[in-house]
């Protein structure tokens, strides 16, 4: 297995731990988290229900977290508010080698950058 591969499981792997435990903790009309994959990385997803609704309603891109070979870096992103798939750096942490901080940051949320509305 590759570098590249080992680095896909490790992000995949974080991703589906962070929604889950949002999930636990937060009521389906607030929106439910999602990930799906990418070339070396995750992209997360803020899924919106109606109120009474166990459908989802839309889903809305609120991070990327990407693997940089070329600078052997984490990157993190936010999507542009108007433009479909364009992303910015994130401006309190663009990249990191370190993953878990990236991870955490996603997490813990404290900006209130990624899942507020």
């Amino acid at each position: 297995m590759g570098l590249v591969s080992l680095l896909q499981r490790q992000v995949e792997s974080r991703a589906q731990l962070i929604c889950k435990q949002r999930n636990q903790s937060t009521p389906a009309e607030l929106g439910k988290a999602s990930y799906e994959t990418m070339s070396n990385g995750v992209i997360f997803i803020k899924q919106h229900f109606l109120l009474d609704s166990t459908h989802c309603d839309y889903m809305n891109p609120v991070a990327k977290v990407s693997w940089n070979g070329k600078l052997n870096q984490w990157q993190l992103f936010l999507p542009h508010h108007s433009e479909i798939d364009r992303w910015l750096p994130y401006p309190f942490l663009a990249q990191s080698s370190d993953l878990t901080a990236i991870m955490r940051e996603i997490d813990k949320d404290p900006k209130s950058m990624f899942w507020l509305d």
